[in-house]
């Protein structure tokens, strides 16, 4: 009884969607009255084609290398110390490794330390510098949408199963980005 009582409520919900549906679609006026002008954008795309973009991703590249060059460095500095400890106390008494024990644990929490701080320091300077760019996409996509009189322009990764190349704006976007960046350089 349970059951059955169940799959009616989930009818009476599926009927209940479709009318609401329906009503959106009439009262939009999408139906047979008038046209609905849908464009879709790539944004990763478009950030990938964008100088502004790079140039960016090329700085935090750049950073990121210096970091993990440091903890190399210090990584290697752990392993140098724990093979020390390791020859010495083949011929000394544990007592007297200590000492090296000290400095490698001091080195490891300086490790993990300068693996948070640098973490930290990267996702801040991505920040930085990428949300001025994604302020700056947004308002590109706004205006051609505007200009153009689109009524919905989509993420093209979301869910997009077909779209007339026409009413794709990835291509458009990244020359007015770069169009952007090149007047701000001049």
């Amino acid at each position: 009884m349970k059951s059955f009582q169940l799959g009616a409520c989930k009818a009476r919900l599926t009927l209940l969607l479709f009318v609401f549906f329906a009503a959106f679609c009439l009262s939009s006026g999408s139906i047979g009255q008038e046209s609905f002008k849908i464009g879709v954008v790539n944004t990763q795309v478009v950030l990938e084609g964008s100088q502004q973009a790079t140039d960016a991703t090329d700085i935090l590249k750049a950073a990121s290398e210096r970091l993990r060059t440091k903890l190399d460095t210090l990584g290697e500095e752990i392993r140098t110390l724990q093979e020390k400890k390791a020859k010495t106390e083949l011929f000394v008494e544990r007592a007297q490794t200590a000492d090296l024990d000290n400095e490698i644990r001091l080195k490891q929490q300086e490790y993990q330390r300068e693996v948070e701080i640098g973490q930290q320091a990267l996702l801040e300077k991505e920040q930085e510098l990428m949300e001025p760019i994604y302020n700056s996409l947004q308002e590109l996509i706004v205006k051609v949408g505007e200009s153009e009189n689109f009524d919905i322009i989509l993420e093209k990764r979301l869910i997009t199963l077909y779209v007339k190349e026409e009413f794709d704006l990835t291509q458009r976007l990244i020359g007015l980005m770069n169009e952007a960046k090149a007047e701000t350089s001049e």
